[in-house]
């Protein structure tokens, strides 16, 4: 077992990268449900793929820290960051908080979000994009100081700060995304 702060290299058994495997699994979820406005069960369902150049386990401090050119698959869903970090409660089997900085890119078919740092938040199921986030769908686009996220209630809310949000609204999307919704509803 990794001692507290022990980064994990080459050298480690596959006992212990299986272990911090199952916990991420959760993680990289949360980017996903937003964007895709998937349900949470669908979601962590799916295998998730993370590849960086470090990753450290930090049983003290309840973390697992991914570091340098972060990139996180799950289905149709690439996020890239520089730095991921997950926070779990004392026994390391829930999660709390997952944090993604630097150079945030999220991306699933012609939906795009970009920002400098992402906050999920497990307890009130949100995710809070801030950083000059922008949300782009095909041609339409919003952009504010703080983009929230609530999972499962299918609701985003962008706030101005020092700054007013800005929309852009392309027809041709709107209806798109509304013949993709009908699609959906009759499944």
């Amino acid at each position: 077992m990794a001692k507290p702060g022990e980064r994990m290299g080459r050298g480690s058994s596959g006992r212990r990268i299986a272990r911090c495997w199952l916990l991420v699994n959760i993680l990289a979820a949360a980017g996903s449900l937003a964007l895709a406005g998937e349900t949470a069960g669908k979601a962590k369902r799916e295998s998730i793929f993370i590849t960086s150049d470090q990753m450290e386990v930090d049983r003290k401090k309840n973390t697992i820290t991914y570091r340098g050119r972060v990139v996180t698959v799950q289905g149709e869903m690439t996020m890239k960051s520089e730095r991921l970090t997950a926070y779990y409660h004392p026994d390391m089997k829930q999660l709390k908080e997952v944090i993604a900085e630097g150079k945030i890119r999220v991306a699933q078919g012609d939906r795009v979000a970009t920002g400098a740092k992402a906050t999920y938040n497990d307890r009130d199921r949100t995710i809070v994009l801030t950083g000059n986030p922008v949300v782009r769908q095909g041609k339409s686009q919003v952009s504010g100081s703080r983009i929230t996220f609530f999972i499962g209630q299918d609701r985003s809310v962008v706030e101005g700060g020092n700054q007013r949000v800005k929309a852009t609204v392309v027809p041709e999307d709107l209806a798109r995304q509304e013949k993709e919704g009908k699609g959906r509803d009759k499944k």
